[in-house]
């Protein structure tokens, strides 16, 4: 169960890192390099999530593990949240340009000082994750990912593709051997033109 909550933790924490809106305030406050890292670690721990799962029913320790993994999550989640609420609040104040500029130098949210100050908590973040993760050799957890993609294409050939084997076809003899009687033993005296149809499924 806790597996799943940091699976579902871990997926929503990547769908925030990778928005539009994260990545412009990431360049407002100079801090762009590191919430891509952040997202790569967090890449990182959500692709052995699926097989720590399956293994945390027969290890404590791996339990405890992902444990570890979701608190860490939730962190980020609140730095995140944190983050974004700044901008906004940065976003909202009124007053002409420089006046903003002037209030928000002089401000607790002095955006140099505010970008340091999360810039170290983004750090410390993606090091507590880093150093969880480096636990993964412990547990002999592999990656679970399989892209989207490939398995969606070859789905889709699966589907389209004109093969046939016969050893998937049941139940069809009776009407396979009636349909030939009835074509073969056709007697007229008109010429029969035959058609050949092709096509996809779909």
């Amino acid at each position: 169960m806790a597996d799943a909550i940091a699976f579902d933790l871990a997926t929503e924490l990547i769908t925030k890192l990778s928005s539009r809106a994260l990545s412009q305030i990431g360049l407002w406050w100079n801090l762009k390099h590191d919430i891509d890292d952040l997202k790569r670690t967090v890449y990182a721990i959500k692709d052995v999530l699926l097989d720590a799962g399956e293994k945390s029913v027969t290890y404590e320790g791996l339990r405890l593990w992902v444990e570890q993994v979701t608190d860490a999550l939730y962190d980020a989640d609140d730095l995140l949240d944190d983050f974004s609420t700044e901008a906004l609040r940065k976003d909202l104040m009124s007053g002409n340009k420089l006046t903003k500029e002037v209030r928000l130098f002089f401000s607790s949210s002095n955006q140099f000082a505010y970008s340091l100050k999360m810039g170290r908590k983004i750090k410390a973040i993606k090091a507590r994750l880093a150093s969880i993760g480096s636990e993964v050799q412990m547990y002999d957890l592999a990656s679970r990912f399989s892209p989207v993609e490939t398995s969606f294409m070859t789905k889709k050939w699966q589907q389209m593709h004109s093969f046939v084997c016969e050893d998937e076809i049941i139940g069809r003899d009776y009407d396979e051997v009636a349909l030939l009687k009835l074509v073969l033993g056709f007697q007229s005296e008109e010429n029969l033109i035959s058609f050949q149809l092709w096509g996809l499924e779909g």
